[in-house]
């Protein structure tokens, strides 16, 4: 491993993603390389890496249930406090599902070496898996399993 600063290209980023053992698709479509270990999560829409001009951005996005979204909402301010490494917003579109968004950001303007960078993407990989649970947990999330503990619920309309 390398201890010298680089600018990394596309190029340079992806021979560290395979040196790193992460694995990761193109699919051509958008500039972002797609994450495999984060899209197995569930309740996971997508993860991308993208080298950006201002660096590195990571970004999950995780399908929220809209009757989760008010008090998913009013936790945002402990769920950001609690995942100090990782933004975490909520994205809103009328004809969409919500979605929580998590990114991670690393500056390469002074340039990065592929330790920084192995760290940088094993640190937000972890706290983004650990948000998701967290999430599933508090039944923010389309989930799997949400359906079943459902079932055994009465309605009163």
């Amino acid at each position: 491993m390398s201890d010298k600063l680089e600018n990394p290209d596309r190029a340079l980023l992806q021979q560290w993603l395979e040196e790193a053992r992460v694995e990761y698709s193109d699919c051509g479509d958008c500039k972002g390389l797609h994450l495999a270990a984060l899209k197995g999560i569930e309740g996971v829409i997508d993860s991308r890496l993208f080298l950006e001009r201002y660096g590195l951005l990571l970004t999950t996005e995780l399908e929220i249930r809209p009757m989760a979204l008010l008090p998913l909402a009013a936790d945002l301010g402990r769920v950001n406090m609690d995942y100090p490494i990782l933004k975490i917003f909520l994205d809103v579109v009328d004809d969409a599902t919500p979605q929580l968004v998590i990114a991670g950001i690393l500056p390469t303007q002074a340039g990065l070496t592929l330790e920084q960078t192995a760290q940088f993407l094993s640190s937000c990989m972890d706290a983004t898996r650990q948000l998701a649970a967290e999430c599933l947990q508090l039944d923010y999330l389309f989930a799997e399993g949400a359906h079943r503990g459902l079932a055994n619920k009465k309605s009163l309309h």
